[in-house]
Parts: C-alpha cells; structure tokens; sequence
C-alpha cells in the first residue's frame, strides 16, 4: 500500500525557498529520496521564487512550496503573495526557526498547510510534508508552542496594544491619542507601559523603531490594519 502511494508521488513537485544553502539543500534532498518529489525550483527568496514562476508553464509549477517565513522586509506583501499561492492550488509548508511571531500567527490564521520548527527532526518535516500533500494540516508541537508559547507571561491591555500598534505605524502621539479618544498624557502613559513590560522580558524597546520591529513580531500592526479595513467606509457602506 505504502508502494503505490509512493509511485502515486512520482509526477508530484516541489521547490524550496531558503536562504540556507545547507537547509534548503536538505530540504530539497528529503523531498526527493523520501518523498519521491521532483524538486523543481530551489532559491533563496520568495521574489525569486516569483520570477521563476512567470517564466515557467504551469504545468511545471510545484504542487508543495516549503519556505521560510517572510523577513522583516515587508511582510504584509509575502503573506498577501503565499497567500495568492494556495489560492492557485500550492500547498504551502512553513519551515522556519519562527522569530516572526506575527508573521506565523497571521499565516496560521490564513488557514497555512504545515507549519515546522527548525528545531524539529526529519521525521517531523516530512510527516508535515506528507499531510500538506494529502490535503491535511500539521502543525507541529514545537511550532505551536514557538508561535503562541513565547512571551505569555507578558499582558498588554486592549489601550495599549492600540496605541502600540497606530504609534508603530506612523503615527505621531497627538495622533494615536485622537483616534483611540484619550488625552496625549495618557496616550504616552500607554506606550511607556509597553516600553516597560517588553523591557521586563529583556525586550528593550527605546526608540520608535524598536516598538515598530516589536509591532511587526507579535502581529498588532496587522491586526490594527485589519480592523481599520473592516471599520473602513467600505464596511459601512450600503
């Protein structure tokens, strides 16, 4: 039975997207010898993996993508990308170390394939690998308790996450205080509270940019833009 769900694989592809040379390629290895995918991309970044696609048939695009989650760079448009990805018929399989914690929780809200530590085994990977290709799920134990474990000890409160999340995004403190309806004194009252609580953890967040990489991590950028589309005049409208 095993046999024939191999042979069955046989015409099945697969590209990896890695910035790790040593990872991808063992990645793109087990795939192959356990799997007995046919590993038709490797590269290092998903703009790479994008190109590779325009210039490529359809026929020959992969049927599993396994990737690092997005960097720092610009995240919102890697997730929007992935995303466009499984809606073309991809299943995506995440194999990260996971330090983009808002990254990870947004992708698992999209509904991701497979999510895998890079602290976990092979056997792990592809069993992962395995699922996504049959139609299922796997998140792995490893990477749930990276994802939500992390940090749990650490509380903002509902004011706080606001202010961080509309101060990270741009806007000035006078700004945060008018939209979330309290004075400027409370509203920087907020933000030092949030400067404290991460400084607590060893998370020291001095300067605006600090906040905003922290923003990004933990995924309140996304959820504060997220509610402002569904606030927005086209949620009201009709």
């Amino acid at each position: 039975m095993r046999n024939d769900r191999v042979d069955a694989r046989r015409v099945r592809r697969a590209a990896v997207v890695e910035e790790s040379v040593l990872q991808r390629t063992r990645a793109a290895q087990l795939l192959a010898n356990d799997l007995k995918l046919e590993v038709v991309h490797t590269g290092a970044t998903l703009p790479m993996f994008m190109a590779w696609l325009k210039r490529t048939d359809r026929t020959r695009w992969p049927h599993l993508l396994v990737l690092d989650l997005p960097t720092d760079v610009d995240p919102p448009r890697d997730l929007d990308l992935i995303a466009a990805l499984r809606d073309a018929g991809m299943r995506v399989l995440v194999l990260s170390a996971l330090r983009n914690r808002g990254a990870a929780r947004r992708l698992v809200e999209l509904g991701i394939d497979a999510v895998v530590s890079t602290s976990d085994g092979e056997d792990e990977f592809l069993l992962a690998a395995d699922a996504a290709l049959g139609g299922g799920t796997m998140i792995t134990a490893r990477a749930q308790a990276t994802i939500h474990g992390a940090d749990q000890t650490l509380r903002l409160s509902r004011q706080e996450e606001r202010a961080l999340a509309l101060y990270a995004s741009g806007l000035t403190i006078a700004e945060v205080a008018e939209r979330i309806g309290v004075r400027h004194d409370t509203a920087r009252k907020y933000l030092k509270r949030v400067r404290d609580k991460y400084t607590v953890i060893g998370r020291p967040a001095r300067s605006k940019l600090e906040l905003a990489r922290i923003a990004w991590a933990e995924g309140y950028l996304v959820a504060e833009s997220d509610r402002a589309v569904r606030s927005g005049p086209a949620a009201t409208a009709g």
